[in-house]
């Protein structure tokens, strides 16, 4: 039988050069503390850990020493501004300076982790276009074993099959995945989702002024077996 486990869940950071920078670095300083202070089995950021695609040293070096505070497995996908193309800053980076628990999941038809020491398995696909082709829910896994079975996706929810808009997600996916959780990223406004077994979420942007609320969010989720994912919306003061 799974034991708990807590989930620290974050998206859409949004981290670039510039003289605005400094509100996007704080604002993703205060989700590290956050998972650190919530003392957080599993670490997810669900795509747009940055802006654009040509990041430059020194906010890479930052991500690093961010990263490198963290105590537990973290792991990250690509989104639709950090796309993995050829030079851009997720093939520039080795994550291994921040820490062997931090891992990139980079497989274009999606690849899967095993974390035996949290009884618990993440998958994810890696964007490589944000396009109406590209289908991060494709090639979702099916349950291994008696393990937590948590997905990671970047795109857009909808409700409609034939959609063409780019890099949706259905209910039908979010349904048949039968994920215990499912991290999005993406929409800059927290959302629950809930599909058959599974609970997917939005977590809302760190910097609240990608967002539409006075203050910035990430999402707290707590696996229980038996009992579906409980997600909490948490305010970064």
């Amino acid at each position: 039988m799974n034991f708990p486990l807590t989930i620290a869940h974050t998206s859409d950071v949004h981290l670039h050069d510039g003289d605005d920078a400094a509100p996007v670095r704080a604002a993703f300083e205060r989700v590290i503390d956050t998972v650190l202070a919530k003392r957080v089995d599993l670490f997810l950021i669900a795509g747009d850990l940055f802006d654009h695609t040509r990041i430059q040293g020194d906010v890479i070096d930052f991500v690093y020493r961010q990263l490198a505070r963290v105590d537990c497995p973290t792991v990250l996908i690509a989104g639709n501004h950090d796309c993995w193309q050829e030079r851009s800053v997720l093939q520039r980076m080795d994550f291994r300076r921040a820490g062997h628990h931090v891992l990139l999941l980079d497989e274009p038809d999606g690849a899967m982790v095993e974390f035996p020491e949290l009884h618990a398995t993440v998958w994810g696909r890696c964007m490589l276009d944000h396009a109406p082709s590209n289908k991060p829910m494709a090639n979702a896994p099916a349950r291994t074993r008696d393990l937590w079975h948590i997905g990671m996706a970047h795109g857009l929810y909808s409700e409609d099959d034939e959609s063409d808009r780019s890099s949706i997600i259905t209910a039908h996916e979010i349904e048949a995945s039968g994920f215990d959780y499912l991290a999005l990223g993406h929409v800059h406004v927290h959302r629950q989702i809930r599909h058959g077994h599974t609970v997917a979420c939005y977590p809302g942007v760190p910097a609240a002024h990608l967002g539409t609320r006075a203050k910035g969010s990430m999402a707290i989720v707590v696996l229980e077996p038996g009992r579906r994912a409980r997600v909490t919306d948490h305010i970064l003061d």
